[in-house]
């Protein structure tokens, strides 16, 4: 029985943890987050059981597992709308068909052509699109573009700094807001409202 409760605890803890990450992802301001769960963690098959049942709750985001065996568990969150938004960018769209994606203009097949090459073991810097990165920095990021570096956040930022730093602090303000609800609300009441 305690040894249970300790495990409860510790699963609460990671979704929580989780359920802040994905701040961004529910309020919308970042199109998709993806996390990582290594071949090796004794908890992997719990964390990713965990992430089915709470995330069931959630009419807001979906979630793609891409099992890459030995390498661990990729698992990518994505809020539909708010990636809608994000490709239909004209100059996204042609960026993608630059980088080879068919149909630049459907979400769909946008998402399987990333999978696609999540699957591989070449991981796709143009990921940072989908993470909701501006185009400048992910285009300066894989060298193209005469953009020149100029800081780091939580991604690489390049050209004009303001347009990064004012997302940076959209993303914060939005998982300071999930924090703020787990104190007084329950995981599953909060993945229930969105």
């Amino acid at each position: 029985m305690n040894c249970y409760t300790c495990k409860n605890k510790a699963n609460s803890s990671y979704i929580k943890w989780l359920l802040e990450l994905l701040g961004p992802v529910l309020f919308g301001s970042k199109p998709c987050e993806i996390i990582n769960i290594s071949y090796f963690d004794v908890n992997k098959d719990i964390k990713l059981n965990d992430i089915k049942n709470y995330f069931s709750l959630c009419s807001k985001i979906n979630f793609i597992v891409i099992d890459k065996k030995e390498k661990g568990l990729k698992i990518l969150f994505i809020n539909k709308e708010s990636l809608t938004n994000q490709l239909n960018s004209i100059k996204i769209q042609s960026f993608f068909k630059f980088l080879g994606y068919p149909n630049s203009k459907d979400v769909d097949s946008c998402l399987n052509y990333l999978i696609e090459k999540l699957n591989t073991d070449t991981f796709p810097d143009e990921i940072g699109i989908f993470l909701g990165y501006p185009l400048k920095d992910v285009v300066g990021f894989m060298g193209y573009g005469n953009y020149k570096f100029h800081n780091t956040k939580c991604w690489r930022i390049y050209g004009d700094p303001k347009p990064s730093e004012d997302l940076y602090s959209r993303f914060l303000t939005h998982r300071e807001k999930i924090r703020n609800m787990l104190n007084y609300k329950s995981i599953k009441f909060i993945l229930s409202s969105f």
